[in-house]
């Protein structure tokens, strides 16, 4: 009897809500938008102008998701957590509208 309630203890002291430790949400990707202003192909890097107006060159993490893309291309994307294009889709109008 007395293994079960130590048992019992032991389970009740490791769950994170009894001992005051949470598990981390889990990370998700960040969906934007905006219009492209250059592509670099040799740098995989891809600028474009947020609807706030301001510009950010981003890395792209795979080279075939530049494919088909344009300078001035309406686009929403997402970043991953080190904030690099991991999926890019062509919008037909500006998101800013």
């Amino acid at each position: 009897m007395g293994l079960h309630i130590l048992t019992i203890v032991l389970l009740l002291l490791s769950s994170p809500a009894i001992s005051g430790f949470t598990a981390a949400p889990p990370t998700e990707a960040a969906l934007l938008g905006g219009t492209i202003l250059s592509i670099d192909q040799d740098a995989l890097t891809l600028t474009i102008r947020m609807p706030s107006g301001e510009s950010q060159a981003l890395p792209v993490i795979n080279r075939r998701l530049l494919q088909g893309l344009s300078i001035g291309d309406h686009v929403s994307f997402e970043l991953d957590e080190e904030n690099r294009l991991i999926k890019i889709t062509k919008l037909p109008i500006d998101p800013a509208n």
